[in-house]
């Protein structure tokens, strides 16, 4: 019986040590997730900034030739654009897959609303409604992946024609002013965080980019 105090006291230091580490674990898997979201974004501002240079220089070169425009062949923008949205998408899919291994506590390999909620907060109820295509309750793998697809694909369909109305003199960039139409108070906000080449106006590229990484990301 004398030895009985001791030993429940050194479990229960043992038991608070793991306690502590668990929570210090939990910590560094956030900051890491952190970490590692930044990354992408930083990533996908890269995609639309080599898209833009890409199409600056055709534009520079060809019209360096001058009379002679017409015997260069510059890459079309379609095929700018099409290599661009190829790298953007694989940047989006890798996005949902690690945030949903990152809430798959128990790697079951499905999200339950819970889980949902660590990457998805107060939309979890919403994403688990539209996602759940079988409707069982749970999240696999490839419903979410597809659905952050989906909700990136329309964002770039809705920023398409924001940017379109808000183009009103039709040159196909938008000043602040321009910006301030469709965004209003975050105008200033989004110009800062689109305009990735530093133009001081935005493309359509930048604009329609940029509120696809925000809806991918989860801030639209």
């Amino acid at each position: 019986r004398r030895f009985r105090q001791p030993v429940f006291s050194a479990f229960e230091r043992l038991d608070s040590e793991v306690q502590a580490r668990s929570a210090q674990i939990d910590v560094e898997k956030a900051e890491l997730h952190e970490q590692l979201v930044d990354v992408q974004r930083r990533r996908e501002e890269l995609i639309t900034l080599r898209a833009e240079l890409e199409q600056q220089l055709a534009a520079a070169v060809a019209a360096s030739y001058g009379i002679f425009a017409c015997c260069f062949r510059p890459p079309a923008d379609r095929s700018i654009d099409a290599l661009a949205r190829k790298e953007r998408r694989k940047e989006i899919a890798n996005l949902a897959i690690n945030a949903f291994e990152q809430a798959d506590e128990n790697d079951d390999r499905e999200l339950t609303l819970e889980e949902l909620r660590q990457i998805e907060g107060d939309n979890a109820e919403t994403v688990m409604r539209e996602a759940d295509i079988n409707g069982d309750g749970v999240l696999s793998k490839r419903e979410y992946v597809n659905y952050k697809m989906h909700v990136a694909k329309e964002a770039g369909k809705l920023a398409r024609k924001a940017f379109k109305s808000a183009d009103v003199n039709h040159d196909g960039d938008l000043t602040l002013e321009e910006l301030r139409v469709i965004e209003g108070d975050n105008a200033e906000r989004v110009m800062r965080e689109a305009d990735v080449d530093g133009s001081g106006a935005l493309s359509k590229r930048e604009y329609v980019d940029y509120k696809i990484r925000m809806a991918a990301h989860g801030c639209a």
